[in-house]
């Protein structure tokens, strides 16, 4: 039986309020070194205004074997709001496409993932994503109710399935009137909501200790081992404004022991 872990980092240090693209780099190198002791690889997210900042380190990530994906804050590349779901479909793929060309120009590589900023999306998203060529997405936190953000994704699937074309809250399907584009949710806690109820205690390295997220880990993969799903996906995130390269880092520490635990779980359950 295969299990698909999904590390996830959204990289943005280059946005306004944050400003250190220098803690960006050693986030990124700390984090792509404790998966690759591990054994594994993940998906770096990354802001087109983030890569300009580290082309070289991107660069040699990505031949490790880590992949290079899109993250989406429309406001740090001049557009009026920093939320995809405020958008129509037209200047949605504009963005979207925008950014692609900013990746090949500076990178030369392709990004085929995205994940919009805030998780923010609206019924056009999934199907402008496809227009603008990628084929999956890592964008949905199933619970979550942040209207300010336009992240609304109560009653989302739980896991990894067909975008719909025509709302983001329902699966979809491959082939006639679908869309061939995957949809990877955000690993949650269906039954625990935080923030004041409006968004769902999540695999977020940054939100607790190891100890907390083993439970909801333990939790998502029996759920959907049980389920017999076709495809298994665990998919905690973080943020490039963690120090992971400093040995006594508190988030750090958590993630080296949530890797212990997915490992322990997955061999427990064969």
């Amino acid at each position: 039986m295969n299990f698909h872990v999904c590390w996830t980092m959204d990289c943005e240090s280059c946005r306004k309020e944050i400003n250190d693209t220098d803690l960006g780099k050693r986030a990124i190198e700390g984090y792509c070194d404790i998966l690759e002791d591990a054994g594994w690889r993940g998906t770096l997210f990354l802001m087109p205004e983030e890569i300009m900042h580290m082309p070289e380190l991107l660069v040699k990530k990505h031949e490790a074997g880590h992949e290079i994906g899109l993250h989406l804050h429309p406001d740090e590349s001049g557009y009026s709001s920093g939320y995809m779901g405020t958008y129509s479909m037209d200047r949605q793929i504009e963005i979207m496409k925008k950014a692609i060309r900013t990746f090949e120009d500076i990178l030369g590589i392709c990004p085929v993932s995205v994940r919009t900023g805030f998780g923010s999306a609206n019924d056009s998203t999934f199907s402008a994503m496809c227009k603008a060529g990628l084929r999956y997405s890592s964008s949905s936190f199933p619970g979550r109710k942040l209207t300010s953000a336009a992240s609304n994704w109560a009653g989302a699937p739980l896991f990894a399935h067909y975008a719909n074309p025509y709302n983001r809250m329902l699966e979809g399907r491959f082939g006639e009137d679908g869309l061939d584009i995957v949809e990877i949710p955000i690993s949650v806690d269906w039954e625990t909501m935080v923030w004041g109820g409006v968004h769902p205690q999540d695999l977020r390295v940054e939100f607790t200790d190891a100890k907390n997220h083993s439970f909801i880990i333990r939790k998502i993969m029996k759920r959907q081992i049980d389920e017999e799903l076709p495809l298994k996906a665990l998919v905690p995130l973080t943020h490039n404004i963690f120090d992971y390269s400093d040995p006594l880092n508190f988030r750090r520490e958590t993630m080296i022991g949530m890797i212990k635990d997915i490992k322990e779980f997955g061999k427990a359950l064969d």
